[in-house]
C-alpha cells in the first residue's frame, strides 16, 4: 500500500469517528469536528452551562475564534449530515495557538447562546449515526422518558433530509400497538413509524398531525387505513379527550380507523 493510500485510509477512519461539526454558515468552513459533545443536550430545567465541550476533536479551524452565524451538524459514519441545529453566535473558550496537534484529540470548549432541551438526543444521534432505524419498534425498546428525545431526533432528521410533512410510499394500512406506549410522545413515535416506516415522522403534536394530513391530501398521497390495537389501553394512558381529538383529525381527513380492544 502506498503512503498516499495509507493517508487516505487514515483520514477516512478519522471521519467515521466524528459525530459533530461546528460550521460557519456564511463561509461553510468547519470550525471544529469532534467525536462527542458535552453539556449541549440537557434537561429542560437545568441551569444552562457556561460552555459546551467538544470531545476528542479531529479538526480545529484557526480562521475564526467566533462567528455570529454558526450551526451544529450531526453527521453519520459516512460524513453525511443527518441533523442540524442553528446556534447563531458562538465563541471559542480556548486559545487556538495552544491546541495540541496530532493524535492527542483534545477536548475543547465553546460558548453557545443556547442548549438543546432533549437530554437523550445525543445518545440517540450516536445510534442513528451508525444507521437509520430499519426495524419497527426500536424507539419502544427505550424507557418512556427517552421518547420525547427520540421524537425530537426523528423530526429533526426528517426535515433535514429534505422530506415534507406528509405520507410516503408505505403500505395502505398503518398499524399502531397501543400497548407499546404510555405517553403522548410515545404515541407520536408510534404514529410516525406506522405511517412512514421506522424512523418515520407524522407529527410531533396534534397541530403537526393536522398539518401532515393536510399536506398529504394536498400532495395527492394515497389514502391509508389506521388500525389502532389495544385502543382501550391508549385511551386510559393518554386520556379520552386526547384520543378523541386525534381520532377526529383522522375522520376529518377521510382516514378510515379501526379501533381494536386487543
Amino acid at each position: 500500500m502506498s503512503p498516499e493510500s495509507e493517508g487516505t485510509d487514515a483520514s477516512q477512519d478519522e471521519a467515521r469517528e466524528v459525530l459533530y461539526r461546528l460550521v460557519d454558515r456564511e463561509s461553510g468552513a468547519v470550525l471544529i469536528a469532534a467525536e462527542d459533545l458535552l453539556n449541549y443536550f440537557v434537561e429542560e430545567d437545568r441551569e444552562p452551562p457556561e460552555t459546551v465541550t467538544f470531545v476528542r476533536t479531529h479538526q480545529v479551524g484557526r480562521a475564526r475564534r467566533k462567528t455570529g452565524e454558526a450551526e451544529l451538524r450531526v453527521v453519520d459514519r459516512q460524513g453525511r449530515t443527518i441533523g442540524v441545529y442553528y446556534l447563531g453566535r458562538v465563541c471559542a473558550a480556548f486559545r487556538h495557538e495552544l491546541v495540541a496537534s496530532g493524535a492527542d484529540r483534545p477536548d475543547l470548549d465553546y460558548s453557545f447562546g443556547h442548549t438543546c432541551e432533549y437530554p437523550r438526543a445525543g445518545d440517540i444521534w450516536r445510534r442513528w449515526a451508525e444507521s437509520r432505524p430499519v426495524e419497527h419498534g426500536e424507539w419502544a425498546r427505550h424507557p418512556s422518558d427517552w421518547h420525547e428525545s427520540w421524537l425530537h431526533v426523528v423530526q429533526t432528521a426528517w426535515f433535514d433530509s429534505g422530506r415534507n410533512a406528509t405520507r410516503y410510499g408505505t403500505g395502505g394500512t398503518a398499524v399502531i400497538d397501543g400497548s407499546g406506549f404510555t405517553t403522548r410522545d410515545g404515541f407520536y413515535c408510534a404514529l410516525g413509524e406506522a405511517v412512514n416506516g421506522p424512523g418515520g415522522y407524522f407529527g410531533s403534536n396534534r397541530d403537526a398531525v393536522h398539518d401532515c394530513l393536510r399536506t398529504m391530501r394536498r400532495d395527492g398521497a394515497a389514502p391509508f387505513r389506521l388500525v389502532w390495537h389495544d385502543f382501550a389501553a391508549s385511551r386510559e394512558a393518554l386520556g379520552g379527550d386526547f384520543t378523541d381529538s386525534v381520532l377526529s383529525l383522522f375522520e376529518g381527513a377521510g382516514v378510515e380507523t379501526e379501533l381494536s380492544p386487543e
